[in-house]
């Protein structure tokens, strides 16, 4: 497994960030969609939470405070993590708001426009999502091995999958996991059910499915080692 650049990775998805802005502002129509921004913001926390836990768990001496530092940030990068790949959600306004984007029986072009910049932005979601499970999943991996590394990515998977139900169906935030925990807890029973269990898993699936492909490209395939690759060619 290579050990990304998190330094080269959060100033290239900055980069990301800044163009998405900048078409959404280019393109942007009615103020209806201005949360996409605001969810951008949100799916940048895991990431910077991931570059946290990475960073501090190589400076800190090894002992208690290490070990009680990393698994705190480690929560809140798991409480977090879901903000990521729920922007992908977002494209549901399209269908939504359809009668903005009909006229005479036929789709306008700033439906297309909507859907691009909507589509980018999501996929700049998914990239932070990737890049902060990679990070933490590295640290994992340097821990514990390579199989409970992916058995881990599998388990934050479907937990990022109901936490998008949680988000997308219920309307809760990341935040009311401290805020609000005694409601949470109440949803728990009431949120799973045969049509909202289907959902997680599919999402979690998803989710894993991203992962495995941006693992496998970056790695070049399932098995590489660090010293396999020259290290010109980390990211």
């Amino acid at each position: 497994m290579k050990k990304l650049h998190s330094g080269k990775f959060v100033l290239s998805m900055g980069l990301l960030s800044l163009i998405c802005t900048a078409l959404y502002y280019a393109f942007r129509n009615k103020t209806y969609f201005d949360f996409l921004l605001w969810n951008l913001f949100l799916a940048w926390i895991p990431l910077l939470l991931a570059v946290a836990v990475a960073e501090l768990g190589k400076r800190l001496a090894p002992g208690w405070v290490r070990s009680a530092v990393v698994t705190v940030l480690g929560a809140a990068w798991l409480l977090f993590f879901p903000n990521a790949p729920y922007i992908v959600t977002d494209l549901i306004h399209l269908t939504l708001q359809k009668a903005w984007y009909v006229e005479a029986g036929r789709w306008t072009f700033r439906y297309w426009y909507d859907f691009l910049v909507m589509l980018l932005i999501s996929w700049n979601g998914f990239l932070l999502g990737f890049g902060s499970a990679y990070l933490v999943q590295y640290q994992v991996m340097k821990r514990f091995g390579g199989a409970v590394s992916w058995l881990f990515v599998v388990a934050v998977s479907m937990l990022g999958g109901y936490g998008i139900l949680l988000g997308r169906e219920y309307r809760l935030n990341s935040w009311d996991a401290l805020t609000d925990a005694k409601a949470l807890w109440s949803l728990i029973g009431e949120s799973l059910n045969g049509q909202s269990v289907p959902f997680c898993l599919l999402f979690g699936v998803v989710i894993l499915i991203v992962h495995g492909t941006f693992y496998y490209v970056m790695n070049g395939g399932w098995h590489t080692e660090d010293r396999d690759y020259p290290s010109t060619y980390r990211l």
